[in-house]
């Protein structure tokens, strides 16, 4: 079985070179004139939609609020729910919900990495020749 740091450094790998043709993608893209073209008017589009989409928000500035506070009120419970569930499995409890229409909702666990700063010995930075 391959270990931990092959397998990050193979995925690792795998992303720049993913990288790469996206950007030669968009590089061949950038030189069809058609292509800009639509790309000019879809962001003129966005624009406008963007423009009545606030004025529609802003005639009803009370359940704009509303939705942003509840926006936030969810972004907790969900925060609180994933804090419930993960301390309950690792007591060994079952964890699940049963909502009104009898449906069982379990949780789903991922590990995801990212860079640690703090972990890091300082590098002393590297004295010129004189």
């Amino acid at each position: 079985m391959p270990d931990l740091k092959e397998v990050f450094e193979r995925m690792k790998a795998k992303r720049k070179e993913h990288s790469e043709i996206n950007k030669s993608f968009k590089d061949s893209l950038v030189h069809h004139a058609k292509h800009q073209e639509i790309t000019a008017q879809l962001q003129r589009l966005r624009d406008e939609k963007k423009m009545i989409e606030n004025e529609a928000w802003a005639e009803s500035s009370k359940d704009a609020e509303r939705r942003e506070l509840l926006a936030l009120d969810i972004k907790s419970d969900k925060q609180m729910l994933s804090d419930l569930a993960l301390n309950l499995y690792v007591k060994g409890k079952p964890v699940e919900v049963v909502d009104e229409n009898q449906t069982r909702w379990v949780p789903e666990f991922s590990v995801s990495f990212r860079k640690d700063t703090e972990g890091l010995p300082e590098e002393k930075p590297k004295s010129s020749p004189a």
